[in-house]
């Protein structure tokens, strides 16, 4: 039968329980701010009883673990959702930041500035002899073309600044790997599984990071340990305590002379950069090499057909003295193909580049007597040409959008709309998604809190109840010694 010195050790082992399982209600109490925290539970589990004959007699307690509280899956859940909601926000960002200019309908628009040009000829048509109607069309097309340039640039501008950021951000992503590894490697070589709280903590507060820079895919081993992928798979980021760098190169033509980006596994080096989806990089990426190029697509596409239809009609009248033919209005690139437009065309990004090409022809900038207003050899007071070119405002089947070097859309109007119309959806489209996915992860957020977050009000009533615990142990051991100063007074004499 166990004694009163074991008694002590009994009345000890509960305050030293207790004094434990305060020290963590103590340190969740201190890390209340702190973002990322996991509140950690205090676990006590009896001692091994002693047995004597048929009885067993307890030990007291100890501290057996201290859990965080985590939802693993729920981290899983906001690690993918982290990543949407940074790409879907920063396509939303991108693409508002060229919409006014696209999407102008004033008087500084394109449509209007088309609309100008296409008036001047109207005009013209009406005094094919006057010089000043003449000169004024002319200044209506490098209006038009400055305008095109001024909105190409803008896009130039953005999709540059989009690359620019490709470097930086891969090089944070790296960052983050290697030290995500660098606490795989710490989690699997703990004492006992689960126990190293806060380094849990820190990987999770790297990986909501990461997914915010670049979709991934994140999946937690037996040991503990994360296996992160990008979110297409492509590549591996994480394995266990290795972390597998993304580099960056030059991509030459294909990508317009931005960077590509490649992932470096031992010796195999492979090329990821379509298998970025989302995050911060992922819609970088996709402005620079998607959504942006299919807005200067379109005004390529714009460009040709408005220069090759004009110049189709231009080559077949004659000028002011009645004797020149056979000049293009327009230069530049698919203006001045076969017919107006190339015989054949390969794909459909065949006018890339066109608005930059576009110039009013030199000859006919310098002596707009050269407009072929005139659709008849020596009539010097025709209109007829110049009646036919304005008509090409409202005519049908004037752009080459899918790249046949046929005209599918029409009028040139419809080609403008469609591309302020492309600019608006997309950008409402991304609004919708960026506002979906906050409001998904605050919801995600609250639920996260809500499981690991820190109650001062359910800290405060552990800690009393911890103390109580501790007080009786206290008050145990005083009644121990108490019988023990008795026993040795009496019986020692």
């Amino acid at each position: 039968m166990p004694g009163l010195n074991a008694s002590l050790y009994l009345g000890l082992s509960g305050l030293q329980a207790q004094q434990s399982a305060l020290n963590v209600v103590g340190h969740n109490i201190a890390n209340v701010n702190t973002p990322g925290y996991t509140r950690q539970r205090a676990n006590l589990s009896a001692n091994q009883s002693l047995v004597e004959g048929q009885v067993f007699f307890g030990t007291g307690v100890s501290l057996d673990t201290v859990q965080g509280i985590r939802d693993r899956f729920l981290d899983l859940q906001i690690y993918r959702e982290t990543a949407r909601e940074a790409g879907a926000t920063e396509r939303y960002a991108g693409v508002d930041a060229v919409s006014t200019s696209l999407g102008d309908t004033g008087d500084t628009g394109i449509a209007a500035q088309i609309q100008a040009f296409f008036q001047g000829f109207q005009e013209l048509s009406a005094r094919p002899e006057d010089g000043a109607l003449r000169t004024n069309l002319v200044g209506q097309a490098q209006t038009m073309i400055s305008g095109l340039q001024t909105r190409y640039r803008l896009l130039t501008d953005q999709r540059d600044n989009a690359d620019r950021a490709v470097a930086s951000l891969v090089t944070e992503v790296n960052t983050l790997t290697d030290q995500i590894a660098q606490l795989n490697q710490r989690i699997t070589t703990e004492t006992a599984q689960g126990s190293d709280n806060d380094a849990r903590d820190q990987r999770k507060a790297l990986t909501d990071k990461l997914a915010g820079l670049v979709g991934v895919n994140v999946f937690e081993g037996s040991q503990g340990e994360y296996q992160i992928t990008l979110d297409s798979g492509a590549a591996v980021l994480v394995s266990g305590s290795s972390a597998y760098q993304l580099q960056t190169t030059a991509g030459g033509a294909a990508l317009d002379n931005h960077l590509r980006v490649e992932s470096v596994m031992g010796g195999s080096v492979v090329d990821v950069t379509a298998g970025i989806k989302d995050g911060l990089l992922g819609a970088k990426l996709d402005l620079r090499d998607n959504i942006l190029v299919g807005f200067q697509r379109q005004l390529d596409q714009l460009a040709a057909g408005v220069a090759g239809q004009v110049n189709l009609l231009h080559r077949t009248g004659f000028a002011a003295d009645g004797v020149t033919t056979g000049n293009d209005f327009f230069l530049g690139g698919a203006a001045n193909g076969a017919n107006g437009l190339p015989a054949t065309v390969s794909a459909a990004t065949f006018y890339k580049g066109m608005v930059n090409a576009l110039s009013v022809n030199a000859a006919v900038a310098a002596n707009p007597s050269l407009v072929a207003a005139a659709g008849v050899a020596g009539a010097r007071g025709d209109n007829a040409n110049a009646k036919a070119m304005a008509a090409l405002e409202f005519a049908s089947s004037t752009v080459d959008t899918n790249g046949d070097g046929i005209g599918d859309s029409g009028p040139y109007s419809t080609a403008v709309g469609s591309l302020i119309s492309d600019v608006g959806t997309k950008a409402q489209t991304y609004q919708a998604q960026s506002t979906t996915q906050q409001n998904l992860m605050a919801s995600l957020q609250a639920q996260r809190d809500r499981i690991s977050g820190v109650d001062l009000d359910e800290e405060a009533a552990n800690m009393m109840t911890l103390q109580r615990g501790y007080q009786a142990s206290a008050r145990f051991l005083s009644v121990i010694n108490q019988l023990t100063d008795q026993l040795v007074n009496q019986f020692g004499r």
